[in-house]
């Protein structure tokens, strides 16, 4: 299973330097397009054309864990200790720092979590393809590898692709490389070495958009095999790692701790 992703990787990288009319059989399709019957054989065996979002932690859990670290358990002490001195508005104050600041850090969480579905808004719902020889509207989450699509100005891009025909397209990449100005995408083959994915003028990327012109385009990965996804799958896995400063005032905490039992 692992070889044949690999051989498949490896095919990808090599359709730049095809020509157009070896894209279509590098891909197993045609300009008329993949056949009703094989866009459904593929799709069971790619899957959908969606970002999948990462397992979701309890969002109760994660609150709580905002009111349950080092720095909230030795408030809440700290506010105990004020009511049982005959402190009740220093023991009010104490807890309301602790109920402020976690509610706070649960909703920068919160925004942090957002990324996903951020950029599931950022594709379109409808694409127009090429099937059985006619252009039809499909939803875009039944995009397959093989596809062929016919892009306009204004239109977001569905999947990754090898553009085969060109008139004046151009795309705007920004979402991507943070680049303002739009690409121009051609259809020759590209034969420079050292280029990147983003760099190839061949090659259109899920979540940009067309800026100017209009094309055709094969679709080469779809989902979270895409560029697209792949960030997706960065901010969804990404470790979440103490800083330097939340490392210290952990270190810090501790002491304070140590020492008010001591003095206690």
């Amino acid at each position: 299973m692992e070889d044949s992703k690999e051989g498949a990787a490896v095919q990808v990288a090599q359709i730049p330097r095809l020509t157009s009319d070896k894209v279509f059989s590098a891909l197993g399709t045609s300009a008329a397009g993949l056949s009703a019957q094989e866009a459904e054989a593929r799709q069971r065996r790619y899957g959908k054309n969606v970002i999948q979002s990462g397992k979701k932690k309890s969002r109760v859990l994660v609150f709580l864990s905002n009111f349950t670290h080092m720095m909230a358990i030795l408030l809440w002490v700290a506010g105990v200790i004020a009511f049982a001195a005959g402190m009740p508005e220093l023991g009010v104050a104490v807890w309301l720092v602790n109920v402020i600041n976690g509610c706070f850090s649960y909703w920068q969480e919160s925004k942090a979590d957002k990324a996903t579905e951020a950029l599931k808004k950022m594709l379109p719902s409808y694409v127009n393809v090429i099937r059985d020889g006619q252009e039809q509207k499909v939803l875009a989450e039944d995009l397959v590898p093989g596809d062929v699509l016919t892009l306009e100005e204004g239109d977001k891009v569905p999947a990754d692709g090898r553009v085969v025909r060109s008139s004046d397209l151009q795309v705007d990449q920004s979402t991507l490389t943070g680049e303002s100005n739009p690409v121009r995408k051609t259809a020759d083959a590209v034969l420079e070495e050292n280029l990147t994915n983003a760099e190839m003028p061949n090659l259109v990327f899920e979540g940009t958009s067309v800026s100017e012109g209009n094309g055709r385009v094969v679709v080469t990965q779809t989902g979270m095999a895409t560029e697209f996804g792949k960030i997706a799958s960065l901010t969804q896995n990404m470790e979440q790692k103490e800083s330097p400063l939340q490392k210290q005032l952990d270190h810090l905490t501790k002491q304070i701790t140590a020492f008010a039992l001591c003095m206690g």
